[in-house]
């Protein structure tokens, strides 16, 4: 089951360790990390790192919540769209992403903060942690 990033993080803050995130481009790679993370009984971040490639975010979420069950993975995964579009952010949520990083720093302040708050009310609705680029 995938969780929330920002919970994830506010554990690990409290408990004075880190968490790694590691981007996913493949079934291959995303075994990979998901077993060392196992091994390591490791809170991990898998970042989406080529959903085009892998037939689009709904393919990558049903991939990495069936080797979560298949693998009998227990640790705190969350599954992050990292630097992503408006549109890939809004995707991403309806796919079952469980945490999203909208980065808006090519739409000035204004229309930036609207859509940041835009995405932070579906996502959050959903349980799904937003991070947020407002600078360059």
């Amino acid at each position: 089951m995938l969780v929330s990033a920002a919970k994830m993080l506010k554990d690990a803050k409290a408990g004075k360790y880190a968490v790694g995130h590691f981007n996913i481009n493949n079934l291959e790679w995303t075994k990979a990390i998901l077993l060392t993370a196992q091994e390591l009984n490791s809170p991990v971040i898998l970042g989406e790192g080529a959903g085009k490639y892998m037939c689009g975010f709904k393919t990558v979420t049903a991939m990495v919540d069936a080797m979560v069950d298949e693998l009998g993975i227990t640790v705190p995964v969350a599954l992050h769209l990292d630097h992503g579009s408006y549109e890939g952010a809004l995707k991403c949520i309806e796919a079952g992403f469980s945490s999203v990083m909208f980065d808006g720093s090519h739409y000035g302040i204004e229309e930036n903060i609207e859509k940041t708050k835009e995405i932070i009310a579906l996502a959050h609705s959903k349980g799904i942690s937003v991070e947020a680029e407002v600078g360059a």
